[in-house]
C-alpha cells in the first residue's frame, strides 16, 4: 500500500475558530502539480502540526500511545516550515477526535523542552486533482478482495482492525510495526527525515573559538577526551589534557585543530595503527614510502580498519565510563529512594499526628464553645444576682435606717415610761397618804376620845438575813 511519488508538502492556509476549536484549510503541494481541487473531509480528521524534526515518528507515536487504539490511520506530511512536519490523524469516530483535541492541544511534548503539541480540525483539503483519487483521507474506496500487506510483518493491513501509518515517503505500515523499527528510516526505501538535520551538525573544529581548557581557560592547542568530553590544553601550554588522562585513565584524546586522535598508552597517534587482516592483531601502519606500491583498495581497507578500531576502542571506553556513571547514578538513586521512603514514612507519621492534633483541636474548640455558652449563661446569672444583691442591699439599708429610728423611738419611749412610772409612784404615795389621812380622819371623827391626839407613822425596820455556813 504505497504511492511513492516523493514527500508531499503541506501548510495550513487559513485558520478560523469555531466555538472552542480551531479549524483550518490544509493545502497539499506536490512536485508535478497541475490543477487544484478542494475537498471537504469528515469531522473525525484532525491535524497535529508544527512537530519539530528532532521528535521522530516513533517518539510521536509513543507520545500519543494512550489514544492509539482510537486512530485508524496516521498520515505524516512535511510542513513548509523548516525542520518541522505534521501528522493527519483519522479517528474511528468524531467523539474520539474531540477527546484528543481536548487532551493534547497545547500540551508539552516533554517537560525538558518548550515545544507544545498543536492540534487543529481540518475543514477542507486543497490537493492536486491527480492525487485526490489516491489520497486515503479523502475517498472511501470499496475494500479490495486482497488487502495489501505490511512490509515489516507481512500481515494484511486493515485500518478497521489495526491503526495504519503512512510516512513522508508515502509508504504505509502498521503503526506498531514502524514504532519498533529502530533507525527511524523507511523499511522499504530507507528514506529518513533526519538527513537535513545531520547535514547541519557542525564539526568540532568549527567551534574552536567557543572551546577552552576546563582548568586554565586557554583556547590554544586544545584536546578533547573521547570518553567523557573533557577539554584540556596540550603539553606545550599547561598539559591539563595529560593530567586528565592520569586521573581517569581515559587513553584517547582528540586534537581539535587537526582532528587526530592520540593514544596515551601507545604514546602515538591512533591513525598510525591498523588491524591485521589475518589474525586481528594491531600493527603499525607503514610509512608513505613503503606503501607506494599498494593498491587503492588496500588503502581504503586500511583506513576503514583504522576507524573501525578507533570506533570500537572509543565505544568500549565510553561504555565503561558510562556504566560507571550509571552505577553511581543507580547508587544515588537507591539512596534517594531510601531517603524518599523514610521521608514518606515521616510525612505519613506527621500527617497522622496532624490529623490527631486537628481532631483534638476540634474537640477543644467544641468544648471551648460550650464553655463560652456556659460562661455567657453564668455572666447573665451573675448580672441578675448582682441586681438582686443591689436591691437587697437597698432594702437592708432601708430596714437598717428604720431599725435605728425605731431604736431611737424605743429609747425615748423607755425614758418617757421611766418618768411616768416615777410620777405614778409619787402619785401612788400621795394617794396612799391621802387615803390614810381620810381613813384616820374618819376614825377620829367617829371616836371622840382621839380628838386632840397626834398620829405618827413608823417605818418597818428591815432585817438582814445571814447565811449560815455549813
Amino acid at each position: 500500500m504505497s504511492n511513492h511519488q516523493g514527500p508531499l508538502i503541506a501548510f495550513l492556509k487559513t485558520v478560523t475558530k469555531k466555538g472552542h476549536y480551531n479549524f483550518g484549510v490544509l493545502q497539499l503541494q506536490s512536485n508535478h502539480q497541475t490543477s487544484t481541487t478542494t475537498v471537504t473531509v469528515d469531522s473525525n480528521i484532525v491535524c497535529t502540526n508544527d512537530i519539530p524534526f528532532h521528535i521522530s515518528i516513533p517518539e510521536f507515536l509513543n507520545f500519543v500511545a494512550p489514544i492509539d487504539s482510537l486512530v485508524s490511520h496516521y498520515r505524516v506530511i512535511r510542513d513548509t516550515a523548516p525542520e518541522a512536519y505534521m501528522v493527519l490523524m483519522k479517528f474511528r469516530d468524531s467523539q474520539s477526535a474531540k477527546d484528543y483535541y481536548k487532551q493534547y492541544n497545547d500540551r508539552l511534548y516533554s517537560s525538558m523542552e518548550p515545544e507544545r503539541c498543536k492540534v487543529i480540525y481540518i475543514d477542507s483539503i486543497e490537493i492536486d486533482a491527480t492525487l485526490a483519487t489516491t489520497f486515503p483521507f479523502i475517498n472511501q474506496p470499496n475494500e479490495p478482495d486482497l488487502l495489501p500487506t505490511c512490509p515489516v510483518c507481512l500481515e494484511p493491513m486493515d485500518e478497521t482492525v489495526t491503526g495504519l501509518l503512512t510516512i513522508l515517503c508515502q509508504h504505509t505500515f502498521h503503526g506498531h510495526c514502524l514504532s519498533k523499527w529502530g533507525d527511524g528510516s523507511c523499511p522499504v526505501c530507507r528514506y529518513s527525515q533526519k538527513s537535513t538535520m545531520d547535514t547541519q551538525t557542525p564539526e568540532i573544529g568549527d567551534q574552536n573559538d567557543q572551546n577552552e581548557c576546563t582548568v586554565c581557560k586557554s583556547n590554544e592547542n586544545l584536546w578533547v577526551c573521547l570518553i567523557c568530553g573533557h577539554i584540556g590544553c596540550g603539553r606545550y601550554v599547561g598539559a591539563h589534557a595529560y593530567e586528565h588522562y592520569r586521573e581517569t585513565n581515559h587513553i584517547y584524546s582528540l586534537e581539535i585543530n587537526t582532528q587526530r586522535v592520540w593514544d596515551y598508552t601507545g604514546d602515538g597517534y591512533v591513525h598510525r595503527l591498523i588491524q591485521n587482516l589475518v589474525d586481528g592483531k594491531i600493527v603499525e601502519l607503514p610509512s608513505s614510502e613503503s606503501t607506494n606500491d599498494n593498491s587503492t583498495q588496500e588503502k581504503h581497507d586500511a583506513i576503514s580498519l583504522e576507524y573501525s578500531y578507533l570506533l570500537t576502542s572509543q565505544l568500549d571506553s565510553q561504555r565503561i565510563f558510562y556504566e560507571n556513571k550509571m552505577d553511581q547514578l543507580t547508587a544515588q538513586l537507591s539512596n534517594l529512594s531510601t531517603q524518599l521512603n523514610s521521608l514518606t514514612e515521616r510525612a505519613t507519621d506527621v500527617k497522622q499526628k496532624n490529623q490527631e492534633i486537628e481532631h483534638q483541636n476540634k474537640l477543644k474548640e467544641k468544648k471551648l464553645l460550650e464553655l463560652a455558652k456556659e460562661k455567657e449563661k453564668a455572666d447573665k446569672k451573675l448580672e441578675s444576682w448582682k441586681e438582686k444583691c443591689e436591691s437587697t442591699k437597698l432594702e437592708w439599708l432601708e430596714e437598717k435606717e428604720m431599725t435605728n429610728s425605731l431604736l431611737e423611738n424605743n429609747g425615748l419611749l423607755l425614758k418617757s415610761m421611766d418618768g411616768r412610772e416615777k410620777a405614778i409612784k409619787e402619785l401612788s404615795d400621795q394617794v396612799r397618804d391621802l387615803t390614810f389621812f381620810l381613813e384616820a380622819r374618819e376614825k377620829v371623827q367617829g371616836n371622840p376620845e382621839l380628838e386632840g391626839g397626834n398620829i405618827e407613822t413608823h417605818t418597818r425596820p428591815q432585817h438582814s438575813k445571814r447565811k449560815s455556813k455549813k
